[in-house]
């Protein structure tokens, strides 16, 4: 129950820290974490994405009976239907004559927009590391099949959002959001163990920051890169989300969530 403006804010604080990736490359770079450039930084990026998710589920009630409680409060000015259900829940029983647990409630929109800036913020210090990585081993490619390894991730990553999307959108409609938080928390911590056991040089010598810059402006000053990223970056900014237009064909017209992420 979230307003337009409310919804654009979350939206905004989930994708902010996509706009530090520089600096998080730069601090990789430059400040070492127990002698790993990479890995070390890589680990610590998912296991604050996974506890962001363990803490949201902690703390709120994600399930499907509090969201349809939350909702019959807000669609009821005085809560009456609400407060209905509420005692109902509460007073319901097992078979065995032993009360059932009491509905939760869903999280604020403060903290909701908290977990999902801090999901975002080591999702995508993950997501640098893990290209800095691709990179480095690009380097080793014959020259001939200079660019398979990146192209290769780039494709699974995609295949890989394209699986996801109408798959996490299945599992809302079905199961409700706690289903997908759970998920999220999950799946960060699975790779954690393979992260650890991947081969990194330890305490290896890098350029300073100035020199680092310079080769950044050099590259940036390459009619190859400043085109394609000018019209990247221009696409981007006219891609504005309207989350007016959203919430009128959720409220008004009574589109379901398949229907909307169609």
């Amino acid at each position: 129950n979230a307003s337009e403006a409310q919804q654009t804010t979350i939206s905004s604080l989930k994708s902010l820290p996509s706009t530090f990736k520089l600096a998080f490359g730069f601090l990789s770079d430059n400040v070492p974490l127990a002698g790993y450039r990479r890995k070390s930084y890589m680990l610590l990026g998912w296991a604050i994405a996974s506890l962001s998710m363990i803490v949201l589920l902690t703390f709120s009630d994600l399930s499907v009976e509090a969201i349809a409680l939350n909702n019959e409060q807000t669609m009821n000015g005085d809560g009456s239907s609400g407060r209905y259900l509420l005692r109902h829940l509460q007073s319901s029983t097992s078979e065995f004559g032993e009360q059932t647990n009491i509905v939760g409630a869903p999280p604020s929109i403060p903290f909701l927009s908290f977990t999902l800036l801090m999901f975002g913020s080591g999702f995508w210090f993950a997501d640098v590391m893990g290209d800095s990585l691709v990179a480095e081993k690009a380097k080793l490619e014959p020259e001939s099949s200079r660019g398979h390894l990146q192209s290769t991730c780039y494709a699974c990553r995609f295949f890989g959002l394209m699986i996801a999307a109408p798959l996490s959108t299945v599992i809302y409609s079905k199961y409700g959001p706690q289903s997908v938080v759970m998920l999220m928390a999950g799946l960060p911590s699975l790779i954690l163990p393979l992260i650890y056991n991947l081969k990194e040089k330890k305490d290896v010598d890098v350029a300073s920051t100035r020199e680092q810059c310079g080769e950044i402006w050099n590259t940036v000053c390459s009619r190859a890169v400043w085109q394609p990223m000018g019209f990247v970056y221009l696409y981007n900014v006219l891609q504005v989300g309207n989350a007016a237009w959203k919430q009128f064909l959720k409220t008004v017209l009574n589109f379901t969530s398949n229907q909307l992420n169609s």
